[in-house]
């Protein structure tokens, strides 16, 4: 379950019934971006909604808030909330509350610091400290997840989308939580007024004029109105909202040029001839096979096809992690390893039992993992597999739903960091360059750093940054934005304090038609980074 707005004025839940327990909280987070905890941008803000996950917390079904004034001291199906800070103690204003998760307004008034916070359920407790933060926004997302689609919408309340795409000099809004304290009562619909907090909204990181950055309709939900610089456009555009030195989670919107109902980029599945497709047919039907080798890792093989409703599509990140060219995007996980996962799945399609790569050191098969799934290791060490060369890929005699094929791709020589730092400075811009670019189209610059829950520990909280250049251009420049969601104690690598930033030329191959049988697109695509860990200030 995640929180979802409906309309910009009400907001709904949902979630699976689960037999009563004691609570036990497992975790509270923004309610908008679902961030792990020890990150530079997980705290909680004053007036913002938060989500308690856990056991036991509350009744099953879902009871929710429905009219003003919303409930706090006397709390919501059996459930309260209370918030400790030193000396001053709140209650939390309920919005709903269930078995596994409570969504609840941190008050205004709560003090700044480290709090307890302890809920109550049935004659029984648990505690958790949370960090309080004067502001940090969450954007919403389309998929819920905190990741992907924003919701953003036009001034009358239409979502932008992929098949609904804004464009230069529109003014949009942006819905989320945590741009910070108001006066007066949260338990009833707050006045619309400018908080001025000076709240920055980059887009495919150009900076964006901001008209508004206050609350919306409903107690908690917080929306900021700006306009889409000129020049930007994209299918996958990045948002970042920068606020008090802190930014939030990074999502992305779709912007087209002047005159064009749908957004097209060039080197993913989201083009405009694609996206035309999918609204006349209603789907899309998609598929990518990736060659990788990050540094200090091995070759792995990693491929997924699949089939996507338009109305799932305009909520996923669209087949790829990456941005549109010129944006950058965050993930930000929880786990023993870096795993980015689309919170909305494709329909899966029947492939056959095997996919064959052919490269320039022989052939290796990688079985299917489930079904339209691919994931495999092809070497761990020198020598190694991925090389410059001609590849390709093939799966026999291919499945139900997508028949045989054999796919071609060209790796060129690597591109080459040619001012690789070794240090990072958080609030500043960091300008890269690099050679070897003019035989792609674009390069792919990331980053990735992981805190430790403790010391011993064998779970992190992961951020990680993914930005698209222009290969031929030969530079880019990360904002700092980005670079402030890097904490200043993970670990780039293995007993390596800092961030691993690392440089790749993508080499893709598009095919469709008969050379794409029972898909609208597929892609090919190889990479081989080089990049560093660096210190992170």
């Amino acid at each position: 379950m995640r929180f979802r707005l409906l309309g910009v004025t009400a907001l709904v839940f949902s979630c699976a019934a689960t037999l009563a327990a004691a609570p036990n909280i497992t975790g509270v987070v923004n309610a908008a971006n679902w961030l792990p905890p020890d990150l530079p941008n997980s705290g909680i803000a004053q007036g913002s909604i938060f989500t308690i996950t856990g056991t036991g917390l509350g009744p099953s079904p879902l009871q929710q808030a429905f009219s003003y004034p919303l409930p706090n001291t006397e709390g919501l199906g059996g459930t309260t909330i209370t918030i400790t800070a030193g000396d001053v103690a709140v209650f939390g204003i309920m919005v709903y509350t269930s078995a596994t998760q409570v969504a609840a307004i941190l008050p205004s008034s709560t003090p700044v610091g480290t709090a307890i916070l302890k809920l109550s359920y049935q004659g029984a407790s648990d505690t958790i400290a949370i960090q309080v933060v004067a502001a940090n926004f969450g954007t919403l997302t389309l998929n819920e997840g905190g990741a992907g689609p924003a919701v953003v919408t036009d001034p009358s309340y239409t979502p932008i989308t992929m098949i609904n795409p804004a464009h230069p000099g529109d003014t949009l809004i942006l819905w989320g939580t945590g741009l910070g304290a108001i006066t007066g009562s949260e338990t009833e619909p707050p006045q619309q007024v400018d908080l001025h907090t000076g709240v920055q909204v980059l887009i495919g990181n150009q900076p964006a004029t901001v008209t508004y950055g206050g609350r919306g309709s409903s107690p908690g939900l917080d929306q900021i109105n700006f306009v889409v610089p000129a020049g930007v456009t994209g299918c996958k555009t990045s948002i970042a909202v920068l606020l008090k030195g802190v930014t939030g989670n990074v999502t992305t919107t779709s912007i087209a040029p002047a005159g064009q109902t749908t957004c097209g980029d060039t080197f993913n599945a989201l083009t405009a001839a694609n996206l035309q497709k999918a609204i006349s047919s209603g789907s899309l039907s998609i598929a990518g096979v990736e060659l990788s080798r990050t540094v200090g890792e091995k070759d792995t093989l990693f491929a997924a096809f699949g089939s996507f409703p338009v109305s799932r599509l305009i909520r996923s990140y669209g087949g790829t992690t990456s941005p549109s060219i010129g944006s950058c995007l965050s993930y930000e996980t929880y786990g023993a390893t870096l795993v980015v996962t689309d919170p909305i799945q494709a329909t899966p399609l029947q492939t056959g039992p095997q996919l064959k790569i052919t490269g320039p050191s022989g052939s290796k098969t990688v079985d299917e993992f489930s079904v339209g799934i691919y994931a495999g290791t092809l070497a761990t060490t020198a020598p190694f597999f991925i090389a410059p060369g001609n590849f390709t890929a093939t799966n026999g005699s291919g499945g139900s739903n997508v028949a045989g094929f054999n796919w071609n791709l060209t790796l060129p020589s690597s591109v080459v960091p040619t001012n690789m730092p070794t240090g990072v400075n958080r609030a500043q811009d960091l300008t890269l360059t690099w050679s070897g670019g003019s035989d792609y189209s674009i390069v792919s610059i990331f980053g990735y750093s992981a805190v430790p829950k403790t010391l011993t520990s064998t779970q992190f909280s992961w951020v990680e940054f993914l930005c698209t250049a222009d290969a031929s251009a030969g530079t880019f420049t990360i904002p700092s934005a980005i670079l402030n969601l890097l904490p200043t104690n993970g670990f780039g690598g293995l007993f390596e304090p800092g961030a691993s930033i690392q440089i790749a030329g993508v080499a893709e191959s598009q095919f469709s038609g008969a050379n794409a049988p029972g898909l609208d697109e597929g892609f090919f695509t190889a990479f081989i980074s080089s990049g560093a860990v660096v210190n992170v200030e």
